[in-house]
């Protein structure tokens, strides 16, 4: 959620497809009978992958300089972050993310800080954190999550995510 923009304004047009899904939609809600409610949320669910692709393939035009969406866009980036969202517990090292972006291991540093705004490493124990909160609040135990997601112990998994829930002394 962080890397999508707080507002999108766009010509349903220009989404390939979008207005027949808003259509089938918006038709499905009108009606209550078997099954609206499974059709709806899997019609729902069409629309907001037309839409996240439209912003994949249009960062710019959302005013997106970096971020998540930047990078899904870049197409040698793409490879290595789909592959880090889809291991996420792998013991991913700079040289196997560049070598998945067919670039040295500095341009892929220089390229991803840049597109991504924090390093390999950063966005690596971001989005490992955020796994985390999820299974933490589904009740799922700190051991189990501490290894699924390539910590080497709880400790070290509970340290980082000390480290990086607590507030910034900036913001409070």
């Amino acid at each position: 959620m962080r890397a999508l923009p707080p507002l999108v304004v766009l010509p349903l047009h220009e989404v390939d497809g979008l207005g027949d899904a808003l259509n089938l939609l918006f038709r499905e809600a009108e009606q209550v009978r078997c099954g609206q409610r499974l059709v709806a949320n899997r019609l729902f669910e069409v629309v907001l992958m037309q839409l996240l692709r439209w912003m994949i393939q249009h960062p710019q035009r959302l005013g997106l300089e970096v971020g998540l969406l930047c990078g899904l866009a870049d197409p040698k980036l793409a490879a290595a972050l789909v592959a880090l969202h889809e291991r996420p517990g792998e013991a991913w090292r700079v040289e196997t993310m560049a070598e998945l972006a067919h670039l040295s291991r500095s341009a892929f540093m220089t390229r991803f800080k840049a597109v991504l705004g924090e390093s390999p490493a950063e966005y690596l124990t971001q989005w490992r954190l955020a796994i985390a909160r999820q299974r933490l609040r589904q009740g799922e135990a700190i051991k189990r999550i501490s290894d699924e997601l390539g910590y080497a112990n709880p400790s070290a998994f509970s340290r980082a995510f000390a480290q990086r829930s607590e507030p910034h002394p900036a913001t409070g």
